[in-house]
């Protein structure tokens, strides 16, 4: 491939600059890409709504699997960005350009994995989440097409993350963008049919995800030859087994602890359970709102990766600490902004999202309450980002597991013994701050331990 010599990052593109200016410049990029993935999943279900009740039911059975596969190829998303960012930083350019081949050969090896595995097992587990007779065929009929498109699912997953770890957080989100405009065009074409184009329906749904996700891998591809990470490949057995070694040591922690979010929201909806269906519909429109409300915390922190693995491995260590002193600003201010928000207009937002009164109680406590944790839980996703990006998985992993095995489930549980469900909110909030103090205190330790 024809590189383009001036494209080449020889240098760290993020130790230069305003530190303030330049993580919040990322962080609104990051927010658009995060906003247009949200938009993504919702174009598929507004379409396939449409078909009917069972084939919505349908969607709902494989978006747990979707979230399994996209946390785990996330987790090696971000041991590629990672490793790439630190090497983007100390200059190995050379390096840089091995790292970012091998990343996508790893990617390609994860391809193969699932989509063998899927196909042996995607009936089984359907079956096992609970879905009835009549509904497995349709959830079925969208993964056995979802499953063949997975190579442009997950190299692109791969590819944004290396381009993000270059400084370049704008491009993959406009990717995402055109990706989201593909998919509404091809989604009512191929599920309703038009013209010579007949209607595949819960096919339709699949194929349309997979072409337009096609798209991202031409452009993820393109990007990066453009920025000349596509040259100068290291085939040798033992270069590849280093490169897949030092972004294993990364991406499998951060795999794993990423299926702890959904197993842990699973438990705390079995607790709640036991207060009755109105909790159950609360506590369900309450953490999507929650999750939405998070996203620009969510950005920022992601942002941290690639700034702090840059500046790390420059050696400018007290660009590093003004990254992380403002995480803790940007967490305290959308924290405090949320607390207000929800606070004075949880009543009217609750009446968007049921007419049951019972439900809007219950509904409007959990959103009076559990936006304290917001900005807490920011600190705490910051400070495992910035773990993440000096090469500390296992530290990383060590304070999820704390946050939500150790601290959030007992307290959960132990609040729901006491006050009923107002006791399992306030019960996630003490774990939320409990967990983001203490990691926020053990990351500054670090810093200055690492630093010298």
């Amino acid at each position: 491939m024809k590189t383009r010599a001036s494209s080449l990052p020889s240098q760290a593109r993020l130790v230069r600059g305003n530190v303030t200016t330049t993580l919040l410049s990322m962080s609104v990029s990051m927010l658009l890409g995060f906003l247009f993935n949200a938009a993504f999943n919702l174009v598929d279900t507004y379409f396939v709504a449409r078909l009917g009740t069972r084939e919505l039911a349908a969607m709902g059975y494989v978006f747990p699997l979707e979230m399994i596969i996209h946390g785990l190829i996330m987790g090696i998303g971000m041991g590629a960005a990672s490793v790439i960012s630190r090497a983007i930083g100390e200059g190995d350019h050379h390096r840089v350009q091995h790292l970012t081949m091998h990343a996508l050969l790893l990617g390609i090896g994860w391809v193969i994995f699932f989509v063998s595995l899927g196909y042996l097992t995607m009936r089984p587990m359907i079956r096992l989440l609970g879905a009835a007779p009549d509904i497995l065929p349709l959830s079925v009929e969208y993964l056995s097409i979802w499953f063949a498109g997975m190579l442009f699912l997950i190299i692109p997953m791969v590819g944004n993350n290396i381009i993000r770890a270059t400084g370049d957080t704008l491009s993959p989100s406009l990717v995402m963008g055109c990706d989201v405009l593909l998919n509404i065009i091809l989604d009512p074409i191929f599920i309703f049919g038009w013209g010579p184009i007949p209607a595949m329906r819960m096919r339709g749904a699949a194929l349309a995800t997979v072409l337009s996700r096609m798209l991202a891998l031409f452009a993820s591809l393109y990007i990066l030859n453009r920025k000349g990470l596509l040259t100068r490949p290291d085939f040798r057995l033992k270069s590849i087994w280093a490169s897949w070694k030092r972004i294993l040591y990364i991406g499998l922690p951060a795999g794993a602890t990423n299926l702890l979010t959904p197993l842990t929201a699973g438990l705390v909806t079995r607790i709640v359970s036991g207060f009755g269906t109105a909790s159950v519909a609360a506590l369900s429109a309450g953490t999507r709102l929650e999750q939405i409300s998070a996203i620009p915390i969510i950005a920022f922190g992601a942002s941290l990766l690639p700034f702090v693995g840059q500046n790390w491995g420059a050696g400018a260590r007290d660009r590093v600490e003004k990254a992380r002193r403002l995480s803790i600003s940007v967490a305290a201010i959308w924290g405090g902004i949320c607390v207000v928000f929800f606070g004075i207009l949880a009543p009217v937002i609750a009446t968007h999202f049921s007419k049951e009164p019972r439900v809007i109680e219950q509904l409007v406590l959990y959103l009076r309450i559990i936006p304290i944790a917001i900005g807490f839980r920011g600190l705490i996703m910051c400070a495992n980002q910035a773990m993440n990006a000096i090469n500390r998985p296992l530290d990383s992993s060590a304070w999820t597991i704390v946050r939500l095995v150790v601290l959030q489930v007992p307290m959960a549980l132990l609040g729901a013994r006491v006050f009923g469900f107002p006791g399992v909110i306030a019960g996630i909030v003490i774990s939320e701050v409990i967990a983001s103090i203490a990691a926020t205190r053990w990351v500054r330790h670090l810093f200055r331990r690492l630093a010298f």
